[in-house]
């Protein structure tokens, strides 16, 4: 069983795509997340708890994107990261927010400035 999948609900160890998500930066992005056991340990302090992992992967990984294609789009960018059309949006809202990047013209024709 992969780490992605464990899931021990009595130990506030719950499923994650922390891994799979890291693994895949490393792979596909030359990433250089740590896929070490105690560093994907998420706990909660109850389980209705929302459970949210202290380096965020997907912004990272998003921004990675952003960063090798500045004129990627979003629909490109959740195909080439095999993720929502939402979730990059959310990201990228995020990522704008923070003023990590900024949309220069049009969605279409438009192209990403990244703000390091």
């Amino acid at each position: 069983m992969g780490k992605e999948l464990y899931e021990d609900v009595l130990s506030g160890i719950y499923k994650t795509e922390t891994f799979l998500i890291r693994f895949l930066a490393n792979l596909l992005l030359q990433g250089s997340f740590s896929l070490r056991n105690r560093d994907m340990h998420i706990l909660a302090d109850t389980v209705n708890d929302t459970v949210k992992p202290q380096n965020d992967t997907v912004n990272d990984t998003v921004f990675s994107c952003m960063k090798q294609n500045p004129n990627s789009t979003a629909k490109e960018i959740s195909e080439h990261l095999h993720i929502s059309l939402s979730t990059v949006r959310r990201r990228i809202k995020e990522l704008r927010s923070n003023g990590r990047v900024e949309r220069i013209g049009s969605d279409k024709t438009g192209y990403w400035r990244v703000i390091e």
